[in-house]
């Protein structure tokens, strides 16, 4: 593997080409809002030597102790080389710079290489639930406490809300 550099950018040249990455990207995820990711708390690229931009991710838009993690992607021809790994772990280290005491992030259900991603860099799996967006999908809640005296537990069901867990959901349709 060529070598990898992990950034942080505000440059509006290269958000631009972050953005176009996002939006190009292969998979059926919703549309990029693109006010939302120029809100961003931090944008991470992954560029090559000679800087071309071949992935990135956020910490997206927010203040205070939580982070949400969101919009990684990395180019079809770079994929399988440790890319969105190195973007996970240099999000957390932006995050515990900026005092975010805890990251979550929502996979769909049928995303197993993101799944896979967070866990490797010790995030922990909450809960399952359906997509707010009226898809049917399932999204899983991923977290990864960053200070010792965080209530991880208390912190996810504020940010789930009165959302029913999709096994309870399940239940409930049977009855």
């Amino acid at each position: 593997m060529s070598k990898i550099n992990f950034v942080i950018s505000n440059v509006p040249a290269e958000l631009a080409l972050a953005a176009q990455l996002i939006d190009n990207r292969d998979d059926n995820a919703h549309p990029l809002n693109h006010n939302d990711f120029y809100k961003s708390r931090a944008v991470i690229l992954a560029k090559t030597v000679v800087g071309e931009i071949v992935g990135c991710a956020v910490i997206k838009a927010g203040e205070g102790m939580v982070g949400e993690l969101g919009y990684l992607v990395v180019s079809r021809h770079h994929r399988r080389r440790g890319i969105a790994q190195g973007l996970t772990q240099k999000r957390i280290e932006v995050a515990q710079t900026l005092g975010i005491a805890i990251l979550y992030a929502t996979i769909r259900a049928e995303n197993a290489a993101s799944k896979a991603n967070l866990l490797k860099a010790g995030f922990q799996f909450w809960r399952n639930y359906l997509s707010i967006r009226g898809t049917g999908n399932t999204v899983g809640w991923y977290f990864l406490a960053l200070t010792e005296d965080i209530d991880a537990s208390e912190v996810m069901q504020s940010l789930v809300g009165d959302r029913i867990p999709v096994k309870e959901c399940l239940v409930a349709e049977k009855s």
